[in-house]
């Protein structure tokens, strides 16, 4: 009897081998079919225990040969930001393949390919089985599909419109000179450096999105709380906060609302591996705050929610954008349905509370997230580049002149903000770090073979092939982007990728257009997207800034499935970047290497070498310590900088 269960446990590794290895080989001989080249994995990066114990083994397994060989990257879920263009440089193609036992994914850097994927939405849908973790609270715009889809686009699109982006940029006003204000009442510290910007950028967005979405208003601590702030115990001052403090003390919340929402942001993770019911039971610390956060944001959602039904009911109007109003009337909800739905009708609603609280959950995820990382990327990328930082100043001095923020204009200062050196800065740094280091697509397994058209060649790809529209590397593919000679070519930003140009540098003047200085409000344009429908377009100066091809440019993506929320981003990063550099600067701190006295005491060429040193590790951090969760982001690291008055910069002369 033992002999028998000891030959079943034996036979139960073995057949998973032997299947693998028959997947494999099948799945080979379709990426041979393609005339693609194709790079063989021995299993998945993907697969649940490599991602488990890739940490543990990976400082052992960097020591072998094989740490150069491309599976070995391949096998690395961050190696679009890790390789960036140098694999397609490599084997000297825009479109390859890499097979694993699971599937094929096939990957494109080459914008002809992309602007194909992107318009053919039918062909190539998105792999929605990917999306699944975002489904906690229920289905939502972005995990959903065909007629689905259809159905939720329509009835989430409306509040993206130029009206309601009046508001994002009023309160984006609002937030930034909150943060700089708190930035600036350290400098009177012991230490005047300041390590959590990335922090603060993600508590301004999160402000701006719970304010102008959903009529939470929240502010920043008091300069006494800002000496022990972090983002797991802002202290917001809104109804709701109180509400949820006083929730709290009664038992009714465990959390409140910026804990729950960042506590659950922060183990995510965790929601990805594991699935609701067995997150419930793990004993792991990680888990139970996961949990825990997952079930104290739903009640926080639900309020929220239950609280807009109440104001249909009796026909309340709230001013603004109101994404939870629209989600509630686009579902069909009105006074007299509300009414009904209290009185236990059975009457169905286009959207159901499941899917109209997913859809608000995955606004507030995608609208602070991005917004912030592109405003902390921002001022990180400045403050290595000081010389852009000052023609952004210029070019803020020439819009705003002396006027208050209290008297900045939407309609009026927007657009030129977009057409020029603040739109360069935000075009340049989401070229180099977009939302996504690649969007998925497929063709799925029981639909046909699809076929593409690369440099006048045809190409098919088969079905049950995964796609990944590897945005990091079209944004850096020097056979569509202009490129010039690099800065320092001893030291290079990048070991390997894009070596012999300029591509991987930040110059957001590559931009920029003889017209730049000169703006026409006339023209209606969009920087990103020509021609995506139901997206919100407005009038804006972006015509002076270069314009990529089609399909190689896709920091929210392309086609039918562009970024609903793209403008929101835009106009609060534009806003916050222009509060933060039109009075101060941002340095970086150079404590490592001297301190203030001595900095004072330095002549212009040693403030040059340590400002140098500090630089080399800030590019350091941003190459080593990037990952994705839902957006690009530091991981496990912080960069020190110093935020001073215009005129009191120690290193100005660089």
């Amino acid at each position: 009897m033992v002999s028998i269960l000891l030959l079943g446990l034996l036979a139960l590794p073995l057949s998973y081998f032997l299947n693998s290895l028959w997947c494999l080989r099948r799945n080979i001989a379709a990426a041979k079919a393609t005339g693609l080249p194709y790079v063989v994995l021995p299993w998945s990066n993907l697969n649940l225990p490599w991602l488990i114990l890739r940490p543990f083994l990976l400082p052992y397994l960097n020591k072998l040969p094989i740490r150069d060989a491309l599976w070995f990257k391949l096998l690395s879920v961050d190696w679009p930001w890790h390789e960036q263009y140098s694999i397609f440089q490599r084997l000297g193609c825009d479109n390859f393949l890499y097979v694993s036992p699971v599937r094929n994914y096939f990957n494109t850097a080459d914008a002809a390919v992309i602007d194909q994927i992107t318009r053919r939405r039918n062909d190539f849908p998105k792999p929605i089985e990917v999306y699944g973790a975002l489904d906690i609270y229920g289905k939502n715009v972005v995990s959903t599909e065909g007629n689905l889809w259809r159905h939720h686009r329509k009835t989430v699109s409306p509040p993206f419109n130029e009206k309601n982006n009046r508001m994002v940029w009023d309160e984006s006003l609002r937030q930034a000179q909150s943060m700089v204000s708190g930035w600036m009442a350290h400098q009177t510290e012991s230490s005047a450096t300041i390590d959590r910007v990335a922090e603060d950028c993600m508590k301004l967005s999160l402000h701006v999105i719970s304010c102008a979405g959903f009529g939470v208003n929240l502010d920043w601590p008091g300069p006494e709380d800002q000496k022990e702030q972090t983002l797991a115990n802002g202290h917001a001052s809104s109804n709701m906060e109180k509400e949820a403090k006083a929730s709290e003390m009664s038992g009714e919340h465990r959390m409140s609302y910026v804990d729950a929402l960042q506590s659950l942001l922060h183990n995510m993770i965790w929601i990805f591996v594991f699935p609701m019911v067995l997150l419930k039971w793990l004993p792991f610390s990680g888990t139970k705050r996961s949990y825990t956060s997952y079930i104290e944001w739903g009640k926080h959602l639900r309020a929220l929610f239950d609280k807009k039904k109440d104001d249909i009911a009796v026909g309340k109007a709230q001013e603004g954008m109101d994404l939870m109003g629209f989600l509630c009337k686009g579902a069909g909800m009105t006074s007299d349905s509300a009414r009904m739905a209290s009185e236990k009708s059975q009457s169905k609603p286009l959207l159901s509370d499941n899917e109209i609280m997913g859809n608000a959950f995955i606004f507030l995820l995608a609208g602070h997230e991005t917004a912030a990382n592109s405003i902390h990327f921002s001022c990180l990328y400045l403050a290595l580049h000081p010389s852009s930082q000052r023609r952004l100043q210029h070019s803020l001095d020439r819009i705003f002149g002396s006027r208050p923020i209290s008297e900045w204009d939407y309609e009026r200062d927007f657009n030129a903000l977009f057409g020029t050196m603040a739109g360069a800065v935000l075009a340049e740094e989401l070229r180099l770090i977009p939302p996504v280091p690649a969007i998925p697509k497929c063709v799925p397994r029981n639909a046909s073979p699809q076929t593409v058209v690369s440099h006048n060649q045809k190409f098919t790809i088969p079905p049950a092939t995964y796609i990944n529209l590897v945005s990091l590397a079209a944004h850096r593919n020097p056979n569509t982007w202009p490129a010039g000679p690099p800065s320092d070519p001893k030291n290079p930003v990048h070991p390997t990728s894009n070596t012999d140009n300029d591509l991987e540098e930040f110059k957001p003047e590559r931009w920029l257009r003889e017209s730049a200085h000169a703006s026409d409000p006339s023209l209606e344009n969009d920087m990103y997207t020509e021609d995506a429908p139901n997206t919100a377009t407005g009038t804006n100066a972006s015509h002076a800034l270069h314009r990529p091809p089609r399909g190689a440019y896709i920091p929210f993506s392309e086609g039918y499935r562009a970024c609903l929320g793209r403008r929101f981003a835009q106009v609060e990063v534009l806003a916050a970047l222009a509060v933060i550099f039109k009075d101060c600067s941002v340095e970086l701190a150079v404590d490592q290497y001297a301190t203030d006295e001595e900095v004072e005491r330095m002549s212009e060429e040693e403030k040059r070498e340590v400002y140098a040193k500090a630089a080399g590790d800030v590019r350091v951090v941003m190459r080593e310590k990037m990952g994705m969760l839902f957006t690009m982001q530091m991981r496990e690291a912080k960069v020190g900088v110093r935020v001073v008055k215009r005129g009191d910069e120690r290193f100005a002369g660089l």
